[in-house]
């Protein structure tokens, strides 16, 4: 019985992320987010969808939106690879992906190793950005797709239910 509490305490104090690659950059996700990761296979554009859909593609029968990462970070677009892969969450019931330069693994890491993004690293647009992990001589920076996902009839981003919580004594307002 004890052991099976320290398994437990254990769990609470790591995480676990699926880790993507964008630009070079790694980034990780709360693994509870992702419903599944599929290889890029093409979109078909969507007229008049905001910049940074990709387009749309057929997941076993449903119509899903593809989000470009790249575009909503604003980074350069590049041509197409092998790796390129789209991560499939879902919000209000819906699934969308998420299209990204490679998909790499799934790390478990402890809270300790996270840190709170800085104040300086922060815009009005960081709300997604939940903190930067180390592993290993890498960081991550651990991201809530919801967040990125998720807009308001205004464009702004609702509140949704989170993956990972980071909390910080200097980010609290």
């Amino acid at each position: 019985m004890a052991n099976n509490d320290n398994n437990e305490q254990k769990l609470r104090e790591e995480i676990q992320m699926l880790t993507f690659s964008l630009a070079g950059v790694a980034y990780g996700v709360d693994v509870h987010q992702v419903r599944e990761v599929k290889n890029f296979e093409g979109v078909t554009p969507v007229p008049y969808a905001p910049e940074c859909i990709k387009g749309v593609t057929n997941l076993r029968g449903e119509v899903v939106p593809v989000i470009d990462l790249r575009k909503h970070f604003g980074l350069l677009e590049t041509k197409g690879n092998d790796e390129q892969g789209i991560m499939v969450i879902v919000q209000d019931k819906h699934p969308i992906g998420v299209m990204v330069d490679s998909v790499m693994d799934v790390l478990t890491v402890s809270k300790k190793d996270i840190e709170p993004v800085h104040e300086s690293l922060t815009t009005s647009r960081s709300e997604a950005m939940l903190g930067i992990a180390k592993h290993d001589k890498n960081l991550i920076i651990l991201l809530d797709l919801r967040k990125i996902v998720a807009r308001d009839e205004s464009g702004k981003v609702k509140t949704l239910e989170t993956g990972f919580k980071v909390s910080s004594e200097t980010n609290k307002s």
